[in-house]
Protein backbone atom coordinates (compact mmCIF):
# COMPACT_ATOMS: atom_id res chain seq x y z
CA UNK A 1 0.00 0.00 0.00
CA UNK A 2 2.89 2.43 0.82
CA UNK A 3 4.25 2.42 -2.87
CA UNK A 4 0.75 2.45 -4.08
CA UNK A 5 0.05 5.98 -1.82
CA UNK A 6 3.39 7.13 -3.16
CA UNK A 7 2.52 6.66 -6.71
CA UNK A 8 -0.99 8.61 -6.44
CA UNK A 9 0.91 11.17 -4.18
CA UNK A 10 3.10 12.10 -6.99
CA UNK A 11 0.93 11.80 -9.64
CA UNK A 12 -1.33 14.33 -8.26
CA UNK A 13 1.39 16.54 -8.09
CA UNK A 14 2.02 16.64 -11.62
CA UNK A 15 -1.20 16.92 -12.66
CA UNK A 16 -1.27 20.38 -10.40
CA UNK A 17 1.83 21.64 -12.20
CA UNK A 18 0.73 20.88 -15.78
CA UNK A 19 -2.74 22.39 -14.95
CA UNK A 20 -0.82 25.72 -14.00
CA UNK A 21 0.03 26.40 -17.29
CA UNK A 22 -3.25 27.12 -18.77
CA UNK A 23 -6.47 28.29 -17.76
CA UNK A 24 -8.03 25.59 -19.70
CA UNK A 25 -8.39 22.08 -18.22
CA UNK A 26 -5.13 19.89 -18.35
CA UNK A 27 -5.68 17.07 -15.92
CA UNK A 28 -8.16 14.55 -14.58
CA UNK A 29 -8.60 12.43 -11.80
CA UNK A 30 -11.30 10.23 -11.29
CA UNK A 31 -12.48 8.03 -8.10
CA UNK A 32 -14.77 4.80 -8.84
CA UNK A 33 -16.16 3.16 -5.45
CA UNK A 34 -17.57 -0.25 -6.90
CA UNK A 35 -19.07 -1.34 -3.62
CA UNK A 36 -21.71 -3.85 -5.66
CA UNK A 37 -19.87 -7.26 -6.93
CA UNK A 38 -22.38 -9.53 -8.53
CA UNK A 39 -20.33 -12.38 -9.28
CA UNK A 40 -16.69 -12.19 -8.31
CA UNK A 41 -16.75 -10.59 -4.50
CA UNK A 42 -13.08 -10.28 -4.27
CA UNK A 43 -12.81 -8.11 -7.37
CA UNK A 44 -10.91 -4.58 -7.64
CA UNK A 45 -13.76 -1.91 -5.84
CA UNK A 46 -11.69 1.36 -5.78
CA UNK A 47 -10.23 2.63 -8.76
CA UNK A 48 -8.04 6.10 -9.17
CA UNK A 49 -7.78 6.93 -13.32
CA UNK A 50 -5.68 9.90 -14.35
CA UNK A 51 -5.05 11.91 -17.37
CA UNK A 52 -2.86 14.55 -18.07
CA UNK A 53 -1.96 17.18 -21.09
CA UNK A 54 1.77 17.40 -20.08
CA UNK A 55 4.35 20.06 -21.86
CA UNK A 56 5.74 19.62 -25.27
CA UNK A 57 3.48 16.92 -26.91
CA UNK A 58 3.97 14.73 -23.74
CA UNK A 59 0.69 13.45 -22.04
CA UNK A 60 -0.16 11.01 -19.63
CA UNK A 61 -2.52 8.22 -18.14
CA UNK A 62 -2.69 5.95 -15.51
CA UNK A 63 -4.52 4.08 -12.91
CA UNK A 64 -4.50 2.50 -9.44
CA UNK A 65 -6.59 -0.25 -8.80
CA UNK A 66 -7.26 -1.56 -5.19
CA UNK A 67 -9.42 -4.19 -3.53
CA UNK A 68 -11.40 -4.78 -0.44
CA UNK A 69 -11.86 -1.41 0.37
CA UNK A 70 -15.80 -1.59 0.07
CA UNK A 71 -16.08 -5.31 -0.10
CA UNK A 72 -14.04 -6.85 2.78
CA UNK A 73 -12.98 -3.77 4.81
CA UNK A 74 -9.38 -4.62 4.35
CA UNK A 75 -7.79 -3.00 1.09
CA UNK A 76 -4.79 -4.68 -0.70
CA UNK A 77 -2.86 -2.90 -3.94
CA UNK A 78 -3.91 -4.97 -7.27
CA UNK A 79 -2.25 -3.64 -10.03
CA UNK A 80 -1.61 0.00 -11.96
CA UNK A 81 -0.63 1.44 -15.61
CA UNK A 82 1.47 4.44 -15.74
CA UNK A 83 1.78 5.60 -19.54
CA UNK A 84 3.98 8.52 -21.23
CA UNK A 85 2.91 9.39 -24.16
CA UNK A 86 4.62 11.20 -27.02
CA UNK A 87 3.20 12.93 -29.81
CA UNK A 88 5.04 12.48 -32.98
CA UNK A 89 3.48 15.04 -35.11
CA UNK A 90 1.40 17.49 -35.29
CA UNK A 91 0.16 15.74 -38.89
CA UNK A 92 0.40 11.89 -37.51
CA UNK A 93 -2.54 10.78 -35.19
CA UNK A 94 0.57 8.04 -33.76
CA UNK A 95 1.96 8.47 -30.04
CA UNK A 96 4.85 7.01 -29.07
CA UNK A 97 4.18 5.15 -25.82
CA UNK A 98 6.00 3.62 -23.20
CA UNK A 99 4.12 1.95 -19.71
CA UNK A 100 5.39 0.60 -16.52
CA UNK A 101 2.87 -2.20 -15.22
CA UNK A 102 3.07 -2.87 -11.09
CA UNK A 103 1.61 -5.98 -10.08
CA UNK A 104 -0.01 -6.72 -6.66
CA UNK A 105 0.41 -10.12 -4.95
CA UNK A 106 2.89 -12.98 -6.48
CA UNK A 107 2.92 -10.74 -9.98
CA UNK A 108 5.85 -9.62 -11.42
CA UNK A 109 6.20 -5.68 -12.67
CA UNK A 110 7.24 -5.00 -16.43
CA UNK A 111 7.50 -2.21 -18.58
CA UNK A 112 6.39 -2.02 -21.92
CA UNK A 113 7.49 0.04 -25.64
CA UNK A 114 5.11 0.74 -28.56
CA UNK A 115 3.06 2.99 -30.09
CA UNK A 116 -0.42 4.49 -30.08
CA UNK A 117 -2.35 4.75 -32.97
CA UNK A 118 -5.50 7.95 -32.70
CA UNK A 119 -8.04 6.02 -35.05
CA UNK A 120 -10.50 9.00 -34.34
CA UNK A 121 -7.84 11.40 -35.45
CA UNK A 122 -6.68 9.94 -38.89
CA UNK A 123 -7.83 12.11 -41.71
CA UNK A 124 -10.31 11.16 -43.98
CA UNK A 125 -12.29 9.21 -40.61
CA UNK A 126 -12.56 12.11 -38.02
CA UNK A 127 -15.58 13.66 -39.12
CA UNK A 128 -17.35 10.39 -39.21
CA UNK A 129 -15.87 9.67 -35.37
CA UNK A 130 -16.91 13.10 -34.52
CA UNK A 131 -20.70 12.84 -35.78
CA UNK A 132 -21.11 9.92 -33.60
CA UNK A 133 -19.58 11.18 -30.77
CA UNK A 134 -16.99 8.64 -30.44
CA UNK A 135 -13.04 8.52 -29.42
CA UNK A 136 -11.41 5.41 -30.32
CA UNK A 137 -7.69 4.39 -29.91
CA UNK A 138 -5.36 1.35 -30.19
CA UNK A 139 -2.16 0.75 -28.73
CA UNK A 140 0.40 -1.88 -29.90
CA UNK A 141 2.87 -2.60 -27.19
CA UNK A 142 5.61 -4.59 -29.27
CA UNK A 143 8.61 -4.79 -26.35
CA UNK A 144 8.08 -6.17 -23.14
CA UNK A 145 10.78 -6.04 -20.48
CA UNK A 146 10.32 -8.20 -18.14
CA UNK A 147 11.67 -11.09 -15.50
CA UNK A 148 9.98 -13.84 -17.94
CA UNK A 149 7.95 -13.41 -20.85
CA UNK A 150 10.08 -11.15 -23.03
CA UNK A 151 8.78 -11.83 -25.93
CA UNK A 152 5.20 -11.30 -25.11
CA UNK A 153 3.42 -7.97 -26.65
CA UNK A 154 0.23 -6.85 -26.47
CA UNK A 155 -2.69 -4.43 -27.90
CA UNK A 156 -5.14 -2.59 -26.76
CA UNK A 157 -8.63 -1.46 -27.42
CA UNK A 158 -9.86 1.75 -25.79
CA UNK A 159 -13.27 3.93 -26.87
CA UNK A 160 -15.18 6.71 -25.12
CA UNK A 161 -18.90 7.41 -26.71
CA UNK A 162 -21.03 9.93 -25.56
CA UNK A 163 -24.69 10.29 -26.66
CA UNK A 164 -25.52 14.40 -26.32
CA UNK A 165 -28.51 14.02 -28.61
CA UNK A 166 -29.47 11.58 -25.85
CA UNK A 167 -28.68 13.01 -22.67
CA UNK A 168 -25.18 15.35 -21.56
CA UNK A 169 -25.21 13.40 -18.99
CA UNK A 170 -24.59 9.65 -20.70
CA UNK A 171 -21.26 7.87 -21.59
CA UNK A 172 -19.90 4.76 -22.43
CA UNK A 173 -16.20 4.00 -22.39
CA UNK A 174 -13.82 0.96 -21.79
CA UNK A 175 -11.01 -0.85 -23.31
CA UNK A 176 -9.95 -4.24 -24.75
CA UNK A 177 -6.88 -6.01 -23.90
CA UNK A 178 -4.96 -9.02 -25.42
CA UNK A 179 -1.50 -10.58 -24.89
CA UNK A 180 0.28 -12.74 -27.17
CA UNK A 181 3.45 -14.91 -26.68
CA UNK A 182 3.51 -15.27 -22.98
CA UNK A 183 4.18 -18.35 -21.15
CA UNK A 184 0.90 -19.62 -19.37
CA UNK A 185 -0.81 -22.47 -18.07
CA UNK A 186 -2.79 -25.03 -20.30
CA UNK A 187 -5.49 -24.20 -17.90
CA UNK A 188 -5.27 -20.43 -19.50
CA UNK A 189 -6.28 -19.25 -23.34
CA UNK A 190 -3.35 -18.78 -25.44
CA UNK A 191 -3.94 -15.30 -26.06
CA UNK A 192 -5.71 -13.91 -22.83
CA UNK A 193 -8.51 -11.17 -22.86
CA UNK A 194 -9.18 -8.62 -20.03
CA UNK A 195 -12.07 -5.91 -20.80
CA UNK A 196 -14.44 -3.74 -19.16
CA UNK A 197 -17.50 -1.59 -20.50
CA UNK A 198 -18.55 1.49 -18.16
CA UNK A 199 -21.95 2.77 -18.46
CA UNK A 200 -22.02 6.25 -16.72
CA UNK A 201 -24.23 8.60 -15.70
CA UNK A 202 -23.68 12.07 -14.17
CA UNK A 203 -26.01 12.67 -11.08
CA UNK A 204 -25.62 15.81 -9.69
CA UNK A 205 -22.45 17.98 -9.78
CA UNK A 206 -19.22 16.26 -10.73
CA UNK A 207 -20.37 12.82 -9.07
CA UNK A 208 -21.59 10.13 -11.70
CA UNK A 209 -23.88 6.32 -11.22
CA UNK A 210 -21.68 3.33 -12.83
CA UNK A 211 -22.34 -0.29 -13.71
CA UNK A 212 -19.09 -1.76 -15.22
CA UNK A 213 -19.13 -5.53 -17.17
CA UNK A 214 -15.60 -6.62 -16.73
CA UNK A 215 -14.11 -10.01 -18.84
CA UNK A 216 -11.08 -11.68 -17.37
CA UNK A 217 -9.78 -14.38 -18.99
CA UNK A 218 -7.11 -14.97 -16.82
CA UNK A 219 -9.60 -15.66 -14.01
CA UNK A 220 -10.54 -19.41 -14.97
CA UNK A 221 -14.14 -20.24 -13.86
CA UNK A 222 -14.95 -16.18 -12.73
CA UNK A 223 -14.32 -14.99 -16.39
CA UNK A 224 -17.19 -12.60 -15.91
CA UNK A 225 -18.16 -10.29 -13.37
CA UNK A 226 -20.70 -6.80 -12.76
CA UNK A 227 -19.64 -4.03 -10.67
CA UNK A 228 -21.82 -1.02 -10.01
CA UNK A 229 -20.21 2.48 -7.73
CA UNK A 230 -20.63 5.47 -7.75
CA UNK A 231 -17.01 7.81 -9.53
CA UNK A 232 -15.97 11.43 -8.56
CA UNK A 233 -14.19 13.64 -11.46
CA UNK A 234 -12.14 16.22 -11.04
CA UNK A 235 -11.13 18.49 -13.60
CA UNK A 236 -7.82 21.20 -13.27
Amino acid sequence: MLRCTLLICATVAAFSASAQESGRPKATIDFSLYPYQRNVKDDVDFSITMNATLPGRFSYFGYVNIKGVATSGSASFARSEQNFRYAMSDKLPVDLNFQGVLVGGNGDDFYQLGFSWRVHDTAGWRDFFDRINLIYRMNFHLKRYSVDDADAWQMEHFFKMTFPKLSERLYLSGFVDQTFNESLPDTLPSSPIIAEVQLGMRMFDHFYAIAEYRINQRRVGDEQNLAIGIEYKVRW
